[in-house]
């Protein structure tokens, strides 16, 4: 059947921005490559999520019987195209920040792990890239601590120097290899404490002590 929307975009100062590719890192935090038994990589661990992943309202629906589990993530909006692109000017390429869930089918995932095979499937259905509204860099995501909350409770929290590449090392990894285009999104990978969510469920994504998005889990 037909969808009711194809235009995917986040906002940056009010603008809606169309977002072209969704690209992932995966254990970019050590405490959470330990807590799924995984060893902290050499280099990056990048995978895509579907553009129709994208997800920016308060509400959203996850597939019902499955075992689905929420990635409390710092998201990379580029607001600069360029390749090969060097760590030392990276930051210039960045538009703004956001918080997001890197929502993942998890049994699905380690299905596909099992094989061997790529995780797309399992860290694209629908709505499962969301994304707050972005902040301009500048507005101290960087220094002080995100987190998420499930029901009141904290179960993720988080700083930005934890990550084993930061986000300039990632964008100049990154855009060796392809190039980086205006409305591309980079999920940086989440910190310890990734479990399941439910219907019924209210998640609450913020920094310090200010909420950035309320969800309710349908």
């Amino acid at each position: 059947m037909p969808i009711k929307n194809d235009n995917f975009s986040v906002v940056l100062d009010n603008n809606q921005i169309a977002v072209r590719n969704i690209y992932a890192v995966g254990r970019n935090y050590p405490a959470h490559a330990k807590e799924m038994g995984s060893a902290v990589n050499n280099e990056p661990i990048f995978f895509q999520k579907s553009l129709t992943s994208l997800h920016t309202d308060s509400k959203i629906m996850i597939p019902r019987e499955r075992n689905i589990h929420h990635e409390l993530e710092v998201v990379v909006l580029v607001g600069t195209p360029g390749e090969f692109i060097d760590e030392s000017t990276a930051i210039e390429y960045v538009a703004g920040l956001a918080l997001g869930l890197d929502l993942t089918d998890r049994d699905l995932q380690d299905t596909l792990k099992e094989q061997s095979l790529p995780w797309f499937l399992s860290k694209s259905f629908k709505g499962s890239a969301v994304v707050s509204e972005f902040m301009m860099k500048t507005d101290g995501l960087c220094e002080k601590e995100f987190w998420l909350k499930r029901n009141e409770v904290i179960v993720q929290r988080g700083k930005m120097d934890q990550m084993v590449f930061p986000i300039t090392k990632l964008i100049e990894y990154l855009s060796a290899r392809m190039p980086l285009l205006k409305g591309d999104l980079i999920f940086t990978g989440t910190p310890q404490g990734v479990g399941p969510i439910e219907q019924g469920d209210n998640l609450e994504l913020g920094i310090a002590q200010e909420t950035l998005m309320d969800i309710e889990v349908a």
